[in-house]
């Protein structure tokens, strides 16, 4: 019987996310999803529109992946849709290929 190469897990990849979404609030909530929004760790509002579109950035925080956060997003409070609109990734490692 052949011994299975023992499989260690890859190393994390070190960087930093920056994600720009476009929030659409449910009707007459604008207010609402803005203080829900800005109550997330990494989650900064920006813009608010009068017909109920939000715009905001979603980082990385101490323990908390932006990808997390972002996929929390539609069950908050106020919250219609949301859309992804722009991501990057801070890296030292220029050489360092990170996973989407």
């Amino acid at each position: 019987m052949r011994e299975e190469a023992e499989r260690k897990p890859a190393p994390a990849a070190q960087g930093h996310n920056i994600c720009g979404v476009l929030v659409h609030a449910r009707p007459g909530r604008a207010a609402e999803a803005a203080a829900a929004l800005s109550a997330l760790p990494g989650v900064e509002v920006h813009q608010r529109s009068d017909d109920g579109r939000l715009v905001i950035t979603v980082e990385d925080t101490d323990g908390i992946p932006a990808a997390l956060t972002l996929a929390g997003l539609p069950q908050t409070s106020g919250v219609a849709s949301t859309a992804l609109i722009y991501h990057h990734c801070v890296t030292d490692d220029l050489s360092e290929e990170m996973p989407s």
